[in-house]
C-alpha cells in the first residue's frame, strides 16, 4: 500500500512577542461597558499563556484602532478581512521558509487552511504566486474548520499522495487571530482574547521519506463528532469581525468521549506509551485530556509549553508543537490531537524511525 510522509515541518510567528500581563493591563481600560474586570483578570491568570504574537501593532494605532478605550466602535469585518488579505502572506511564507530553508521540491498541490479569513483569491492562491510556482498546481483551501483544521489539511495531503506518488503537497496553515479578539463583554469573547494570537505552520507531504528530512510516516488518522455538541463551540461572521462562541462543558464532552476514541485510533497501543501534541484550545482542555487518557503531566509539557510561549494558534498550532518535539532525538509513534466545532475531534498518528 503507498504511504506518505511529512518529509519538511516549520512555523512562524509575526512581530514581537507580547507580555501577556502587559497586554491584560493595556485591555482593561478598553473592556466593553458591562465586562467584569475581575473576571478578565482571573481568565488572564488561568490561561496559561505567558506570551502572544500579533500581526497588528497592538500598543499603537493599530491596537487604539481594534480595542479602543471603553469598548468604543471598532473596525467592521471588511477592514479586517482587508488585513488579512495583506498580512496572511507574510507569515505563511516565513512559516514557508522554516520548513524549507533551502529551495522548494516539486510542489503539486498546495493546501491551506485558516478559520481567520475569508477573501478570494485567497492565501492558497497567493501562495503560488508568491512562491513561483506553476499554474497547474492543484489547490484546496480548508476554511472555517478551527483548530482541528491542521489534521484534515494533512489528510488531504496523504490521500494526495496515495493516489500518486509523484506528488508533493504543500500544506500550509495560517491564523490571524488578534484580527478578531473582542473585548467583551460575554465570557467567551473575554476567553478568546485571552487565549488566542497568531502563528502559522507549514509541512511538505509526499510518498516517499527524502534525505535530510523530518520524515514521519503517517499510519493512522481518527475523526469522531460528539454527540449532542454542536452547540459547545460556534465561529461565526459578525459586523466587527468574527464571533466565537465557547462553553464550559467542552471539558465534560470530551472526558466522556475521549477514550473510546483514542483506542480505536491507537488498535492496541497503551495511549501512555505514545508521544502526543495535543491542541492546547486551554489548560482546561489539556487537563480533561490528561483524566481520560490518564496520562502523566508530563506527557503534555510540549502543547503547555506552546501555549505559554504563543498562545492558542489556531490550527497553526499543532504543527509548530510537533516541530518543536522533534527538536530532540527519539524514535516511535506520536498522535495528534485536535478540537473545534461540532464538536470534532480529529486525531493522527505518525511515526518516526
Amino acid at each position: 500500500m503507498q504511504q506518505a510522509w511529512i518529509t519538511h515541518l516549520g512555523y512562524a510567528m509575526p512581530g514581537q512577542p507580547v507580555a501577556q500581563q502587559d497586554f491584560a493591563t493595556w485591555m482593561e481600560p478598553r473592556l466593553r461597558p458591562g465586562t467584569s474586570i475581575e473576571r478578565w483578570r482571573r481568565f488572564n491568570a488561568r490561561s496559561g499563556v505567558a506570551f502572544r504574537h500579533s500581526v497588528l501593532d497592538v500598543f499603537g494605532a493599530e491596537g487604539e484602532a481594534f480595542w479602543p478605550l471603553a469598548g468604543a466602535d471598532t473596525p467592521g469585518t471588511e477592514r479586517r478581512s482587508r488585513l488579512f488579505a495583506e498580512r496572511a502572506l507574510p507569515l505563511a511564507l516565513k512559516a514557508v521558509a522554516s520548513a524549507i530553508p533551502g529551495p522548494l521540491p516539486g510542489i503539486t498541490h498546495v493546501v491551506t487552511a485558516t478559520c481567520t479569513g475569508a477573501v478570494a483569491p485567497g492565501l492558497d492562491l497567493q501562495l503560488v504566486q508568491a512562491l513561483r510556482l506553476p499554474g497547474s498546481v492543484q489547490r484546496l483551501a480548508v476554511g472555517f474548520m478551527g483548530c482541528y483544521a491542521a489534521v484534515q489539511a494533512l489528510r488531504v495531503a496523504r490521500d494526495a499522495c496515495k493516489a500518486d506518488p509523484t506528488a508533493c503537497v504543500l500544506v500550509v496553515c495560517c491564523e490571524l487571530s488578534s484580527l478578531h479578539l473582542q473585548a467583551g463583554p460575554a465570557d467567551d469573547a473575554l476567553l478568546g482574547a485571552c487565549l488566542f494570537a497568531d502563528g502559522a505552520s507549514a509541512a511538505i507531504v509526499q510518498a516517499e521519506p527524502v534525505a535530510d528530512g523530518v520524515n514521519l510516516r503517517i499510519v493512522a488518522d481518527r475523526c469522531s463528532i460528539i454527540p449532542d455538541s454542536d452547540a459547545h463551540m460556534r465561529w461565526y461572521a459578525g459586523d466587527q469581525g468574527f464571533v466565537l462562541g465557547l462553553s464550559p462543558a467542552i471539558t465534560g464532552a470530551l472526558s466522556h468521549d475521549l477514550a473510546p476514541f483514542v483506542a480505536g485510533l491507537l488498535a492496541q497501543r497503551d495511549p501512555a506509551t505514545v508521544r502526543w501534541v495535543v491542541h492546547p484550545g486551554g489548560p482546561r482542555i489539556l487537563e480533561a485530556v490528561e483524566r481520560a487518557l490518564a496520562l502523566d503531566a508530563t506527557r503534555l509539557a510540549s502543547s503547555r509549553a506552546a501555549l505559554r510561549q504563543a498562545g492558542n494558534r489556531s490550527s497553526g498550532t499543532v504543527l509548530a508543537i510537533l516541530s518543536a518535539e522533534l527538536a530532540t532525538p527519539w524514535s516511535g509513534p506520536i498522535a495528534l490531537m485536535a478540537f473545534g466545532p461540532g464538536l470534532t475531534v480529529e486525531s493522527m498518528v505518525l511515526e518516526r524511525a
